[in-house]
């Protein structure tokens, strides 16, 4: 490392408010969330010798203070309304549940057996001048077709097969999945985008709703940010966020002052994130020079917690960022779901071990197939147990996402006839698997 890294840690815990002392003015005990912030940037100098824009508990407590300086404590009734620390958060996560799940902000995401068909399109060939009279003749000896029409079933292939999962309120779920191997077909459909799949069973359920009512009636609840950002591109990041708080603010009831509330939230978000260089830039797009990937993808984030969504699905979004906006972009993903109780889902590909470490749940998939779900800190113990060896070096998402690769993966001496080579293998293990069934036993409580 070089000589001014101590130079660039003082000026990072300056930065966050710390100072140079890290004790509480008030007990004189040393400050739990100044230590954790010092950890958090010195982690960053350590893996990329610079800062991240994004830090964790510092956005913690932009969150909190927002809450507390606009809640309107008037308004509530019964022991509530006689605290004299009134915190909006708490009080709100009280009225959601007494309220009930339809009217709850907060819940996460079941599903349960989850295969999804798509039209089969392997038997395609490329147009001739006799093709049109060959589709004639072979639609009039189907039927022309009726049949289909009538059962509702056509050429259809299997995309996924039998997913099982669960992500509660607070935490965050890892997709990893080779290219092609399924990843974004889930992702879609947990984010409630299934008009373009000819079939879907099984069930998932976002806090005891289903599909259909969560599309009629709290579709602004299930959000799915796929790979490319899609903004107002003459817009500056500052207009597009104030344009989503704007639309997103709590109504009279729960607040003060609702254009105080909008002022604050919008200079918290772009603190928050890192976006206060690029604040009065514009979005920009493919064709309109604006700021930078990683900014956009931070602009993404925040327009999300602005918006409020319960379950967020992020579809390869850190494609094209360098190691330290990707960091950066899961850390702003941390900070919305510990703050907000979100559940989040995302595919990341090639995350690395600060990436992988910063999620709660990891799901394996390969050619449609799922090869494990559980906790991340046992995805790699349940792998080797059958017979395979993670290096000392490689990532915990690279050994995972190369199960299958038989000139990458390394075996253990003497399991080289018993450990599962293919998917099939895989998943045939998995189904058996005591890991399985306990996550069967939690989808099904």
């Amino acid at each position: 490392m070089s000589s001014d890294t101590p130079s660039e840690e003082r000026r990072l815990l300056d930065a966050s408010g710390g100072g140079s002392s890290s004790s509480n003015e008030i007990t004189g005990a040393p400050d739990s969330s100044a230590s954790s912030q010092f950890s958090d940037d010195v982690e960053a100098l350590q893996l990329f010798g610079e800062p991240l824009h994004v830090s964790i508990s510092r956005g913690t407590t932009r969150f909190q203070t927002i809450q507390q300086a606009h809640s309107r404590p008037t308004q509530l009734g019964g022991e509530e309304a006689g605290q004299a620390d009134f915190d909006l958060q708490t009080w709100l996560r009280g009225r959601q549940e007494r309220a009930g799940p339809p009217f709850a902000k907060r819940f996460g995401l079941v599903f349960n057996d989850l295969s999804v068909y798509g039209s089969d399109v392997s038997n395609s060939h490329i147009s001739t001048l006799i093709t049109p009279v060959w589709k004639m003749i072979k639609s009039s000896v189907r039927g022309f077709g009726i049949p289909q029409l009538l059962t509702g079933l056509g050429a259809q292939r299997q995309i996924l097969r039998g997913f099982s999962g669960e992500v509660k309120e607070g935490e965050m779920l890892l997709v990893l999945g080779q290219p092609g191997a399924g990843c974004s077909t889930l992702l879609r459909v947990l984010g409630n985008h299934r008009t373009s799949y000819k079939r879907v069973t099984g069930t998932v359920s976002y806090g005891g709703l289903t599909a259909s009512e969560v599309q009629r009636h709290y579709r602004g609840e299930v959000a799915y940010n796929q790979e490319d950002d899609t903004h107002y591109p003459m817009l500056t990041v500052r207009r597009t966020l104030d344009f989503a708080i704007t639309c997103k603010t709590p109504s009279s009831q729960v607040l003060r002052n609702a254009s105080a509330y909008q002022r604050d939230m919008l200079a918290m978000l772009l603190d928050v994130y890192g976006l206060q260089g690029c604040a009065d830039t514009v979005v920009g797009d493919a064709f309109l020079r604006g700021v930078s990937g990683g900014e956009r993808k931070r602009v993404s984030i925040a327009e999300q917690v602005a918006a409020g969504a319960a379950v967020e699905v992020w579809d390869g979004s850190t494609c094209g960022l360098d190691a330290s906006s990707a960091l950066d972009y899961v850390r702003a993903l941390r900070i919305s779901t510990d703050v907000l109780q979100k559940a989040v889902v995302a595919a990341i590909y090639q995350a690395s071990e600060s990436i992988y470490r910063l999620f709660d749940k990891v799901l394996v998939v390969d050619d449609g197939r799922q090869l494990f779900f559980g906790s991340t800190r046992d995805a790699v113990g349940y792998f080797e147990r059958l017979g395979l060896v993670k290096p000392p070096r490689q990532t915990s998402s690279d050994f995972l996402t190369g199960l299958t690769r038989l000139g990458e993966r390394r075996v253990r001496p003497g399991w080289e006839q018993k450990a599962p080579r293919s998917a099939e293998e895989f998943e045939r293990m998995w189904l058996a698997s005591a890991e399985r069934q306990a996550v069967i036993d939690e989808v099904q409580a």
